[in-house]
């Protein structure tokens, strides 16, 4: 059994995608992550909502995509993925310049990895990364993460809840084979609820498909992911992101259509105390185990396809 990926969070300031489209611990826990930029607008039309006119408190999808990502293209001098770039109004941006010619990246901008509908399975050096989107083939192993790409997807916060969790999930299919899946994500009192005007949100992560060699088998390996940080050792949010495992066993990708469900909610936590050591596993008992009542959801649902 794998661990599962490591999480962290980032905030930014304003934001206007420049393409429009639909860290490390142990050997086993090199693995891909999800990373989330916050993004309160500030200059944009309809920005401030008309109070007589206003959405239905809830999550709102605006896009999400499988981009170019880590490492594709390398990364940056501190190892973090050079995608999405973001540009900032604090004298401290991702990208300090961009374009041709190159100018000032303005505050409130951000440049993305190149989205794609086909990606390779195997390919070889100077074709795509030089690694392709198979793990069982492209050198993953028990000691390096290599992802081909990065998921990517981005919702605006209507909810006014800024004390319910966030939780977070991507699931990949092909037919009726589970290429990955990130079990339940709590990132913590969803503190993106409250903004005004609210915040558009990206949440993005590397990612392969399938399992590979050393990866162990059965359920919660390779690209099906582990507990992690879980289950709980008190009945509270333990101040750092934990995960949920979805007791999916992975396939590898073959050639094809292949669907991404990316599922965002806020939702109350509810906690339930454990003392049997075949629940809490390596945590001391008791443990708390949890489930949330789901208060608010969006889906964001789309294709690739390998070849």
């Amino acid at each position: 059994m794998t661990k599962s990926r490591l999480f962290q969070v980032f905030a930014c300031l304003t934001i206007v995608a420049f393409f429009v489209c639909g860290q490390l611990a142990s050997a086993q826990e090199n693995h891909h992550h999800f990373q989330i930029k916050v993004v309160p607008r500030t200059n944009s039309d309809g920005a401030i909502h008309n109070p007589e006119v206003t959405p239905a408190d809830n999550l709102y999808g605006l896009q999400a995509a499988f981009t170019q990502g880590y490492p594709t293209i390398g990364a940056n001098s501190d190892g973090s993925d050079i995608w999405p770039c973001f540009g900032s109004s604090s004298g401290n941006p991702d990208c300090p310049t961009i374009g041709d010619p190159s100018i000032t990246f303005p505050g409130g901008a951000a440049a993305l990895g190149a989205p794609s509908y086909v990606w390779q399975l195997k390919n070889t050096s100077g074709s795509g990364n030089g690694y392709g989107c198979d793990s069982d083939t492209n050198g993953t192993s028990s000691t390096s993460y290599l992802p081909c790409g990065q998921t990517e997807t981005w919702y605006e916060d209507d909810t006014n809840d800024s004390t319910d969790e966030l939780l977070y999930s991507v699931v990949v299919t092909q037919g009726s084979t589970v290429l990955a899946d990130s079990g339940e994500v709590d990132f913590g009192p969803n503190t993106f609820g409250g903004a005004t005007p609210p915040a558009d949100v990206i949440i993005y992560g590397d990612q392969n498909f399938g399992t590979w060699p050393g990866a162990g088998s059965g359920e919660n390996t390779g690209n099906c992911d582990a507990d992690f940080n879980y289950p709980l050792t008190s009945p509270a949010n333990p101040g750092a992101t934990y995960v949920v495992q979805a007791n999916k066993t992975c396939g590898d990708p073959v050639a094809g259509a292949a669907t991404l469900e990316a599922i965002t909610e806020v939702g109350t936590p509810k906690y339930t105390k454990e003392t049997k050591a075949s629940v809490c596993g390596s945590v001391p008992a008791p443990c708390y185990t949890v489930k949330w009542t789901k208060k608010y959801s969006v889906t964001q649902k789309w294709t690739i396809f390998f070849e």
